[in-house]
């Protein structure tokens, strides 16, 4: 049975390495989800495991956040951020999903995470002066540092955390995030050469080049003659451990929702790796294969939200801003979802306050479009709330009714 999320659900996100300072005030968190509660706010998702692999609980697998290298998060030595999040919840009847980031282990920032400790984990990319690209805006800036998801030591290293939590701490469901590749040039890594020649059953005879090359001062790809299978094998991957994830989620405690959070842009997502659609999806796509639908791993969740991450709500409005495509809108993209997720299973419209900051009546209309077409609304995240003095405002407009 399907341990779905509530329609109409409100969920606030708490990004630990936004917040995890002022929240080392046990006063700041009641605070928080005091004015959470009184907003309307049904759920939380808290960090349990940051984007550069630290838990913020104690962990046999992962370093602690209290052990950053530039002591930022000292105030956190011998604490656990998520049990604290978890008790200050039920105090007030919010509840609780722990995030894991999952493949995104260290930062070139200040070159802390195991990623450093276990080198042969990293993801190898097409060329490494291409480690940040992305095709998504909130990730144009990114540090982060990738591990190969197919590596049977990151797999464990991965599973063994989602244990600890499904098995130790009291809260509604499990979500993923960063569930993917970093981007469309990585992994080519010997072991992942080895899987796919295993895949296709031969060898590739020109590699990388046969999977893409890129335009001379450029960086256009040129597919090559097995890029559609590659992009079919990469998400196949991410699927597989998906699966796992599921597995060892349900088995530990099957009252837990088990879902994931990715970028709405599913037309670009093959970039990741990830094919968040339902497998009863056929997308058309120009780089597709004809088995790609097999890669789809949205029937193996209870929900999933889908960042639907622009300033624009309407898609008139992208179309008058000179947008490439109507997904680049609230609502365009709740429709890009709608029709990958083909009615399998809850979607909840996921929003990033920094697009609406100074603009709360176009945040409104944002939230309204996410009600009224989809399970509910997610926000990203809790520190906007902050910056912008909007906890005031929130109730009335997360209160809007179609």
């Amino acid at each position: 049975m399907s341990l779905s999320i509530e329609k109409g659900a409100n969920v606030l996100w708490v990004d630990f390495i936004a917040n995890g300072v002022r929240l080392a005030d046990r006063s700041e968190m009641q605070r928080l989800v005091n004015s959470a509660k009184q907003a309307g706010v049904t759920h939380l998702v808290v960090d349990a495991k940051i984007p550069y692999g630290h838990t913020t609980f104690p962990s046999s697998y992962a370093y602690h956040v209290s052990r950053w290298s530039d002591g930022r998060y000292q105030a956190w030595e011998g604490r656990d951020f998520l049990a604290e999040m978890i008790e200050e919840a039920s105090v007030v009847g919010l509840q609780v999903i722990a995030n894991v980031d999952v493949f995104a282990e260290g930062t070139t920032r200040s070159r802390d995470g195991i990623a450093y400790d276990k080198k042969d984990w990293q993801v190898m990319l097409y060329n490494p002066s291409l480690a940040s690209e992305s095709v998504a805006a909130e990730n144009a800036d990114d540090d982060t540092i990738f591990v190969n998801p197919i590596h049977e030591e990151v797999q464990q290293h991965e599973l063994g955390i989602l244990k600890e939590i499904a098995s130790n701490y009291k809260i509604s469901g499990i979500v993923l995030d960063r569930c993917r590749y970093p981007n469309v040039y990585g992994d080519f890594s010997e072991l992942s050469r080895s899987a796919f020649e295993q895949y296709i059953g031969q060898p590739v005879a020109q590699w990388p080049q046969d999977i893409f090359t890129l335009q001379e001062g450029t960086k256009q790809l040129e597919y090559g003659h097995w890029f559609a299978k590659w992009t079919e094998w990469r998400a196949l991957n991410i699927k597989h451990f998906v699966q796992s994830a599921k597995h060892v989620v349900k088995s530990t405690n099957p009252s837990l929702s088990f879902s994931i959070y990715v970028g709405s842009w599913y037309p670009l997502y093959y970039n990741e790796g990830v094919n968040w659609a339902s497998e009863t999806y056929r997308s058309n796509l120009p780089w597709a294969s004809e088995e790609y639908h097999i890669s789809a791993y949205a029937d193996e969740l209870d929900f999933i939200m889908t960042g639907c991450y622009y300033p624009e709500v309407r898609i008139e409005e992208a179309v008058q801003n000179g947008r490439p495509a109507e997904w680049y809108s609230v609502e365009g993209a709740i429709q890009m979802s709608l029709e990958a997720i083909n009615g399998q299973i809850p979607v909840i419209a996921s929003l990033y306050l920094k697009d609406y900051e100074g603009n709360i009546d176009q945040f409104e209309k944002a939230v309204r479009m996410c009600q009224e077409r989809t399970h509910g609304v997610m926000l990203f995240d809790v520190s906007h709330l902050e910056d912008y003095s909007w906890w005031a405002q929130l109730d009335s407009v997360l209160s809007v009714k179609s």
